[in-house]
């Protein structure tokens, strides 16, 4: 390897965060078998590997037998999730996640002749292990106006899914820059209908990174501090092999890792009006801990009262909302109520 080579974007940015998604389980795709798999470049779905887990995840019962869905809604499912962007990038964005979340009803023929309709899901949110997740490195897209291509250094994938973009910079470089490219590449004449899937985007060189989702305008991208310190350091030690660990990997563990993706996509984005949001760490991980306080009680059986203070204009609007979501899911065996009392 030349000597310049060493200190280009890919060499010492884009391989080793591959090398890192690689160990926390993606499944690496070379680009040109991507492109194989989605049979055009304006096509941005992994669409076989979308077919194959539609398959594998649904099933329905009926008079004590199990059936696998046919053929045609199969099909109609991976259409249903390829919506028009007619009302915009966040209205797009938000109709796919609510069909990510909950899934979609189709109508079966049953063997008596009669037809019911019966729930189909692309993910498994409870199970993580379920889903296949791969990641492809320089992801050739189509402009929407046909003037090119765009070519985001990594995107991540969820049962084929495009849930997750990465740029990548030399640490030389402002991260400002890569930020920049992310937005261009969201406009309505450039690759929308890549990002209408988006959950997470990151920005991001050796040396710090920052994320956001989709539309999020420039002053409101984060930087993610990981709080649950032995969780990375334990990902660390399996991931990142034969040099140090660098703030790139540490970022990219804590919003990428495949639970914590799923968790944050599931629990931690949210859609105000014609906004998305997506929580910032404090917000995160303060929610993980109200859960675990809600949970603790003391030797007569009695719970804290109080469990988070804040400060005017720390989000803790949405963070009430984020923990609702978190609260009425994850504790649902203790029957949650949720009332919100406003001064």
């Amino acid at each position: 390897m030349y000597k310049a080579d060493l200190y280009k974007e890919e060499n010492i940015s884009q391989k080793p965060a591959i090398e890192v998604l690689k160990n926390l389980g993606y499944i690496y795709l070379p680009p040109e078998e991507a492109e194989k798999i989605r049979g055009n470049l304006y096509n941005v779905l992994l669409t076989d590997i979308l077919k194959e887990k539609l398959i594998e995840l649904n099933e329905y019962q009926y008079k004590g037998k199990t059936y696998k869905f046919s053929e045609k809604n199969i099909e109609q499912a991976i259409k249903d999730l390829d919506q028009p962007l007619t009302d915009g990038l966040v209205r797009t964005n938000e109709k796919i996640y609510d069909t990510l979340m909950f899934g979609r009803s189709y109508e079966e023929r049953l063997p008596d002749g009669s037809r019911k309709s019966f729930s189909l899901r692309y993910i498994d949110w409870d199970k993580p292990e379920n889903n296949v997740f791969h990641v492809v490195e320089e992801f050739s897209v189509e402009r929407e106006d046909g003037e090119g291509n765009i070519r985001p250094d990594i995107v991540l994938f969820v049962n084929g899914i495009p849930l997750g973009v990465i740029e990548c910079k030399r640490s030389s470089i402002d991260i400002r820059q890569g930020i920049q490219q992310m937005l261009r590449n969201q406009r309505k004449d450039y690759a929308p209908h890549l990002f209408k899937y988006s959950q997470i985007v990151m920005a991001t060189n050796k040396n710090e990174s920052q994320y956001a989702t989709c539309d999020t305008p420039r002053k409101f991208w984060s930087v993610w501090k990981e709080e649950y310190e032995d969780w990375l350091q334990d990902n660390l030690s399996k991931t990142v092999l034969d040099r140090l660990p660098t703030n790139q990997d540490k970022n990219i563990i804590s919003l990428f890792h495949p639970q914590r993706l799923l968790e944050i996509t599931k629990y931690f984005v949210l859609f105000d009006k014609n906004v998305k949001k997506i929580a910032r760490y404090q917000q995160f991980f303060a929610v993980k801990e109200i859960a675990k306080a809600v949970e603790e009680r003391d030797e007569n059986g009695n719970r804290k009262s109080g469990v988070i203070w804040h400060t005017q204009g720390s989000g803790k609007s949405l963070t009430m909302v984020m923990f609702s979501r978190y609260v009425l899911s994850e504790l649902n065996d203790y029957n949650p109520k949720v009332i919100v009392v406003t001064d």
